[in-house]
């Protein structure tokens, strides 16, 4: 899941947690770290590797929001979607109408932190 800088800063600050323990900068782009062994988030609690175990979100008050907005992501035509690798899309409506604008100004924010390093 990519994040924001500011972002990232308030995980760091919340948890007590140093940036590289949680996120890794993919081409410029910081990106949270899954945890080896379930798979899963760094930051949810789970202990198994299983798409349908049962897991609490330990910074869910703080969560970035592409956490907040998952599962909908943007498709090739910058159309809001359900995430076809998220195995639980059928518990989620149909995007909101303004989802796209609020996911491409994500999109935008992320980008744009990547090409000021």
């Amino acid at each position: 899941m990519p994040i924001t800088k500011a972002e990232a800063a308030r995980l760091a600050r919340r948890t007590g947690m140093k940036l590289e323990d949680f996120s890794w900068d993919n081409n410029g782009a910081l990106t949270l770290l899954n945890n080896e062994s379930t798979r899963a988030c760094v930051f949810l609690l789970t202990d198994s590797a299983n798409h349908d175990a049962e897991g609490l979100c330990s910074v869910y008050e703080i969560r970035p929001k592409g956490c907040q907005t998952y599962p909908y992501v943007l498709n090739e035509n910058d159309q809001a979607i359900l995430d076809k690798g998220c195995p639980h899309t059928t518990q989620f409506p149909s995007p909101p109408e303004d989802m796209s604008i609020t996911l491409l100004n994500l999109e935008e924010r992320i980008l744009q932190e990547g090409q000021g390093d």
